[in-house]
């Protein structure tokens, strides 16, 4: 009975081994990884600014994308990003509305390094682009004809940009990440004014502008 006990143990204690050293396997044989991640600040929002509204955050990529071979680390990596801010205030003289629109898109490459390890650096080369709208509409409530100021502003960029980061693997599918990126950008603005019926419009590039975007962004990210 006791070597009956002890062979069925001996057995259990083998097929556990095997089931622990089968996903390392495919872990390690796998070909590429796939990282998919969100932007977390608006999670942790309430929590780090001590539920203020205020954030210091201007990362406009609010999902990322990379595909990345297992060995070699490199692979195409992509990022979107789309909000839509709009803000009143209205004090009895005058009424305020602020409303902005902003896209973002980038594709570049990536590189990580050391991906089956907690830390995982990683460099990439993109080319990123986008547009932005900003329109304030301004009234006079105690004016004659209820005068009205309307200022839009739409900009389009594109350009290069050089990025780095790191990610922490928290589990094996499970990740925190933050980067920054340095980048180049040519940018056209066109602003339209509507000053009670009165319209004006005008142009401008900004041929070549240099912007660095320090990592105030964390990302959740997922692993597979």
């Amino acid at each position: 009975m006791r070597l009956v006990f002890l062979t069925v143990f001996a057995a259990l204690c083998f097929k556990i081994n095997a089931q622990r050293a089968k996903p390392d396997s495919i872990w390690y044989e796998k070909k590429r990884f796939t990282y998919m991640g969100i932007q977390a600040n608006l999670l942790l929002q309430q929590f780090i600014s001590f539920n203020s509204n205020s954030s210091i955050n201007n990362n406009p990529y609010l999902f990322t994308y990379s595909t990345n071979n297992n060995h070699r680390g490199g692979g195409f990596a992509l990022g979107t990003g789309f909000s839509v801010i709009q803000s009143s205030t209205n004090d009895g003289v005058a009424s305020i509305t602020i409303q902005n629109i902003n896209m973002s898109l980038r594709v570049g490459y990536e590189k990580k390094y050391l991906q089956r390890q907690k830390f995982i650096p990683f460099w990439g080369l993109e080319m990123g682009m986008g547009g932005l709208n900003n329109k304030t509409i301004s009234t006079l409530n105690q004016s004659f004809n209820n005068s009205t100021t309307t200022i839009e502003t739409t900009k389009y960029f594109f350009g290069p940009a050089l990025r780095g980061g790191v990610n922490y693997a928290i589990t094996r599918h499970i990740m925190l990440g933050t980067e920054f990126f340095l980048n180049a950008q040519i940018a056209f603005t066109e602003t339209h004014t509507d000053n009670s019926g009165v319209q004006t419009a005008g142009n401008s590039v900004v041929p070549f502008n240099i912007g660095f975007q320090a990592p105030t962004a964390l990302f959740l990210m997922f692993r597979y």
